[in-house]
């Protein structure tokens, strides 16, 4: 066959196919398409089928002062069994009530719900045409136990950046820094702490104050969720102040002389304290055991004592030089 022949002939396949497309006959193909599936459709679903549906699940009635031990099913697995056109109302779009079971009956210790004695109450909400033959699971183990309780002290855990030129004028105030936690005795037992959820907070000045809600623990209920943050903030300067360098472990048959005698403490202040810090605020300290093996020729100056207002303290000289001399009895 000629191979000019046979293209032709393909092009013109391809451009009554195209034609195809842009006229009337193929919208009418396509409705007529549409139609018959639809038919086969609801024809199909006339069929007897099964499905399987959620229906979620609330526990009521918990007798005051016993508390549940254990992760609970929330949800029921229901498989039914009916009509094709009656089971897809279930399987899209519809929502269930929750089904209610009654705790206010149960006692301490381990209970069995039979879930197939549910059956009643769940087929109130499906039609009659439409029946269970399936539960999943079977069979809810409840256990009970009477309430405890323990007091633990509330850990923040957060990150917290001052603005620029700030520092705390106060701690951090923690409201309340003592919760009480209610659970079951086992559940408590190993509790030592309540955490909070994790916070960041950049750019802190003046006062700012923050809520943040406590880590929640299954089967733990807090008597307060959420705990309030105070931060109490201001701006800071510079300060510098002369202070005497005292001698610590000095022998009583040992002098240490020590050249210079006195340090400068440079520190980070907040304005409110500025005028309460001076150099007696301060002690610092060179320690006669670090000089007596005479191996150094300098000896390091120590913070024994600064208040807990300042912060980067800088000394000048960091050491010193000294000399030890025996003591001259007479």
């Amino acid at each position: 066959m000629d191979k000019e022949f046979i293209e032709k002939e393909f092009q013109k396949i391809i451009k009554n196919f195209n034609e195809f497309l842009t006229t009337k006959d193929l919208l009418i193909f396509t409705f007529f398409l549409f139609l018959s599936a639809s038919l086969w459709v609801l024809h199909a679903l006339r069929g007897k089928y099964e499905t399987m549906v959620k229906v979620p699940i609330e526990y009521v009635g918990l007798p005051n002062g016993y508390v549940v031990t254990q992760d609970l099913p929330n949800t029921l697995h229901l498989t039914i069994v009916g009509q094709g056109t009656n089971l897809v109302k279930y399987k899209f779009g519809y929502t269930f009530t929750p089904l209610e079971i009654d705790m206010s009956n149960m006692t301490k210790g381990k209970q069995t719900i039979h879930t197939k004695n549910l059956t009643g109450k769940l087929q109130k909400q499906i039609k009659s045409e439409v029946s269970i033959s399936k539960i999943f699971p079977d069979t809810i183990t409840v256990t009970i136990e009477k309430q405890s309780s323990k007091k633990l002290p509330v850990i923040i855990d957060g990150t917290f950046d001052l603005a620029q030129q700030y520092t705390y004028c106060d701690s951090i105030q923690v409201e309340p820094n003592i919760v009480t936690a209610y659970g079951s005795k086992i559940n408590l037992e190993d509790l030592t702490n309540a955490v909070s959820e994790k916070i960041v907070q950049s750019n802190i000045k003046d006062t700012l104050k923050l809520d943040v809600k406590l880590k929640s623990i299954p089967h733990i209920i807090f008597s307060d969720s959420i705990i309030h943050l105070t931060f109490m903030t201001e701006r800071f300067t510079e300060k510098t102040v002369q202070a005497p360098i005292s001698i610590t472990h000095l022998p009583k048959d040992r002098n240490l002389r020590i050249f210079p005698s006195s340090v400068s403490a440079n520190f980070r202040v907040g304005l409110s304290n500025y005028e309460k810090i001076d150099a007696s605020s301060f002690a610092f300290v060179v320690d006669y055991n670090d000089a007596k093996g005479g191996n150094n020729k300098k000896i390091s100056v120590n913070i024994k004592d600064a208040p807990k207002e300042v912060f980067g303290i800088k000394l000048t000289p960091e050491a010193v030089d000294f000399i030890i001399e025996e003591k001259i009895t007479e």
